[in-house]
């Protein structure tokens, strides 16, 4: 798993799941985990469990779960049963947003973990379609999103687009990243972007 931008880092740990004690150890746990702590990775995952015995509908709980799989993944070994686990997080968060595909938050979560898998693995059209979707609703209902999903939304659907072949697209969609400003990596990155020949 590649490593996320500060933004999409921010985004995590900003919407866990539970709430209280547990949302901030669960911050916490996963904060540590996305930075390399193999233990937090576990204990995340226990939590994250822990919390979907609680309350099994929490589909925001069960996409996290999935991603700390993809974390567990990364911090295994090569081999047969680094792929299984891999595919065991994207199995979780595949069934998260099909119990809540209207729920952007969701969504987000799932894109962002995929999009910082290797490109072999075959998560990228995945990625691109979920940031596809999401830049389309944030356009329709931006209220959906919280501070600063809009501008991760809209960096991330222009890099969609660009991966397309779609131009145009990208640079509206960069252009619409600049009119929610809240990270400023992300921000420059846009600008970049926004620079970049076609």
């Amino acid at each position: 798993m590649r490593k996320l931008s500060l933004a999409a880092t921010a985004f995590f740990l900003t919407i866990i799941c539970a709430g209280g004690a547990d949302q901030k150890q669960i911050q916490e746990l996963y904060r540590r985990g996305l930075e390399g702590d193999k233990t937090a990775v576990e204990q995340c995952i226990g939590a994250l469990e822990s919390a979907l015995q609680e309350e099994p509908g929490n589909q925001l709980a069960r996409v996290y779960l999935g991603s700390a799989y993809t974390l567990r993944s990364r911090d295994m070994g090569f081999g047969p049963t680094k792929l299984r686990v891999l595919k065991q997080g994207a199995a979780v968060m595949n069934e998260a947003v099909a119990a809540a595909p209207d729920n952007p938050k969701v969504r987000l979560a799932r894109a962002l973990t995929t999009s910082a898998l290797p490109g072999i693995l075959g998560y990228a059209a995945e990625s691109r379609k979920d940031f596809e979707q999401l830049a389309e609703i944030a356009q329709r209902a931006p209220e959906k999103f919280g501070r600063g999903d809009l501008q991760i939304v809209f960096y991330n659907a222009g890099e969609a687009a660009q991966k397309s072949g779609h131009r145009a697209r990208a640079t509206e969609l960069w252009q619409e990243a600049l009119r929610h400003p809240v990270d400023d990596t992300l921000t420059q990155k846009t600008k970049a972007a926004l620079a970049r020949k076609p």
